[in-house]
C-alpha cells in the first residue's frame, strides 16, 4: 500500500512511503531448508523477491517466514531482492513465538511437544517467523513477544466447563503473541515513523473454548494498550505510525467479535 503521511514533525508533505506486508508462505519444514533452498535458486523464492522488486516497497514487513538466529535465511533473500533490481538494505528479525517449544500441553490434545504446544503453531524455532526489510535505516526496536497473555488484565482468556483452558498451568506459561509484536523505528530523512508489526493467530481450528479466536481478538487489542498509554504507562508509539498487521478478524459459529471501536491504528 501506498502511503501519505503528514502532520507535525512528521514525515514532510512532498514525500511519500510504500508500506507494504507479503505472507510469502516461504516457511519450510525444517530449520535451515529455505537457507538451503533460497542458495539453489528455489523458484519460489525467486517468485516471492521479483515480486517485491516489481512493487519497490520503502519498509515491507515479511510473514510466514523462517529465522534463525544469524539472520542467514533473511540476508540472502534480501540478496534475491537485490539482485532483481531492489536493494533494501536495513534488515530487523527477532525470534518468533511460532515454533518456541514449551513442556505444557497448550493446544489441550493430551500431549505434549506438538507443534500446537510451542508458543505460537510451529514445528520447531524459528518457523514461520517475520521479518523487516527497509530502504531506511531501522533504530533499536522493542519486541513485546515475551508478554504472557493471561497476566494482561484485559485479557480474554479461553474457559471451558467454567475452568481454564487448557490448564491453569498453561496459562501461566502461554504468550499473547502467536508470533510476535514489535514496535520499531525507521529513520526517514531526519525524522521517525513508528512501525506496529505482528502477526496474529487465525481466529478459528479450535473448539468450543474459543483459544484462538480470543487470542486473535487480544493480540488486536494489545496494539490499543500500547496506544491508549495503558501497557507500561507510556505512549510507546508516537506518531506518525504505520500498523503492519497479518490480520484475520472472524464471524464465524454464529458470534463475532467487535473491533470497530479498538482497530484505529492506522495513521
Amino acid at each position: 500500500m501506498l502511503l501519505a503521511l503528514f502532520g507535525s514533525g512528521g514525515i514532510a508533505k512532498a514525500e511519500s512511503l510504500r508500506i507494504a506486508t507479503f505472507n510469502t508462505e516461504l516457511s519450510r519444514k525444517g530449520p535451515g531448508l529455505l537457507l538451503r533452498d533460497i542458495r539453489k535458486g528455489d523458484p519460489q523464492a525467486e517468485a516471492v523477491a521479483k515480486v517485491i522488486a516489481r512493487i519497490v516497497p520503502d519498509v515491507l514487513l515479511l510473514n510466514d517466514i523462517d529465522y534463525d538466529h544469524g539472520g542467514l535465511t533473511l540476508g540472502a533473500l534480501a540478496g534475491l531482492i537485490r539482485a532483481n533490481g531492489h536493494d533494501m538494505p536495513h534488515h530487523y528479525a527477532a525470534r518468533p513465538n511460532s515454533g518456541w517449544m514449551t513442556d505444557q500441553d497448550l493446544d489441550g490434545d493430551g500431549r505434549r511437544g506438538g507443534a500446537g504446544d510451542a508458543q505460537g503453531w510451529g514445528r520447531y524455532s524459528g518457523a514461520g517467523g517475520m521479518a523487516i526489510l527497509s530502504r531506511h535505516p531501522i533504530g533499536k526496536a522493542r519486541d513485546l513477544s515475551g508478554l504472557i497473555w493471561a497476566e494482561q488484565d484485559w485479557a480474554t482468556l479461553p474457559m471451558e466447563k467454567g475452568k481454564p483452558f487448557p490448564s491453569p498451568q498453561a496459562l501461566k506459561v502461554q504468550r499473547l503473541s502467536s508470533v510476535g509484536h514489535w514496535i520499531v523505528p525507521v529513520e526517514v530523512n531526519g525524522r521517525v515513523l513508528t512501525l506496529l508489526a505482528f502477526h496474529a493467530t487465525p481466529p478459528v481450528f479450535d473448539g468450543p473454548e474459543d483459544r484462538n479466536g480470543k487470542r486473535n481478538h487480544d493480540e488486536i487489542m494489545l496494539w490499543r494498550q500500547v496506544l491508549d498509554g495503558k501497557w507500561g504507562g507510556c505512549r510507546t508509539a508516537p506518531l506518525p505510525f504505520s500498523a503492519m498487521p497479518i490480520l484475520t478478524r472472524r464471524t464465524v459459529r454464529g458470534s463475532s467479535w467487535r473491533y470497530a471501536d479498538c482497530w484505529q491504528v492506522s495513521g
